[in-house]
């Protein structure tokens, strides 16, 4: 791993410590074209199984596909994919991502925690609680740069909710291609959803588009579909932030049964269901975003 910045007296890091951290994330990725964010504003929207599924999806499109939860305080996509309990694997130069589903190459903080074990960056008593921002930012760093990636064509970045989520993420490595917001269709979630955009604009991180989770329903029984939440304007917000809507993706019982079981969904054996499909095509329209400049001819 990467030396970490040791915070000075005041809680913040020497600034030649960060900007040698900053160089030395950039070193590790530098063999993978496409690194993107997949953010939400609040919690509870599916934004861990999008980015979960999504990266499967890319990942059955042939492409080598990294996954990091960079949701610190409460990691999931370990679970999500039946790898909790793996160990910790250390090479000549750096962590090993964990072998998951596809070839996927995984990094979670749960790697780290013993069962339900917290994190606890501001001390049992809060006596920390000034460097605790500070604290998870080296953190996510050593996680992002300590890892031996190798060649990817993308790495999916799990971020925890919130509108500053995505700066920050930032501030570490700015060669980011760009970011999805997901987001359910409630009066509620799209206003935490425009904050967290307004904050991407406003820190000219590209925004590839908006994901709608979860509008509406997949009946486990029939198959019929049905809306599942009283619709809010999703496109509305989208044309106002001038941010498209890639696509919308059914709640589905047997995605949220396979997610509880750390079973892939999207490469499960058996007829595809329309969530499976969406997933699918999320995943062509953003290898397409994400595709490499076509080089002019001589």
């Amino acid at each position: 791993m990467p030396p970490g910045a040791a915070p000075t007296e005041g809680g913040l890091p020497p600034l030649e410590d960060v900007e040698s951290v900053r160089a030395g994330i950039r070193e590790r990725l530098a063999k993978v074209r496409a690194t993107f964010a997949v953010m939400s504003g609040k919690g509870g929207v599916g934004k861990s199984a999008v980015a979960v599924n999504l990266a499967l999806a890319l990942a059955q499109r042939g492409a080598r596909v990294g996954l990091l939860d960079a949701d610190l305080n409460g990691p999931s996509v370990a679970k999500m994919l039946g790898l909790r309990g793996q160990p910790v694997r250390v090479g000549a130069s750096g962590l090993l991502p964990a072998p998951g589903p596809l070839e996927l190459r995984v990094q979670s903080m749960d790697f780290f925690l013993q069962g339900t074990e917290p994190l606890a960056f501001d001390g049992a008593t809060g006596e920390h609680a000034p460097l605790r921002s500070v604290m998870e930012e080296m953190a996510l760093a050593d996680l992002l740069g300590g890892t031996l990636w190798g060649e990817l064509e993308f790495l999916v970045i799990d971020l925890a909710p919130g509108a500053d989520r995505l700066p920050s993420f930032c501030r570490l490595y700015s060669e980011l291609a760009g970011a999805l917001a997901v987001t359910i269709p409630t009066e509620v979630s799209l206003l935490a959803v425009e904050r967290s955009i307004r904050r991407a604009h406003e820190a000219r991180i590209p925004m590839l588009g908006l994901i709608e989770n979860m509008g509406t329903a997949v009946c486990g029984a029939c198959g019929r579909e049905s809306s599942l939440f009283r619709e809010a304007p999703v496109e509305r917000m989208a044309r106002e932030l001038d941010v498209p809507v890639l696509a919308r993706i059914p709640f589905d019982p047997a995605l949220a049964a396979a997610a509880d079981a750390g079973r892939p969904f999207v490469n499960h054996p058996g007829r595809p269901s329309q969530a499976a499909r969406t997933f699918a095509e999320l995943a062509t329209r953003v290898a397409e975003l994400l595709a490499p400049p076509v080089e002019a001819s001589a």
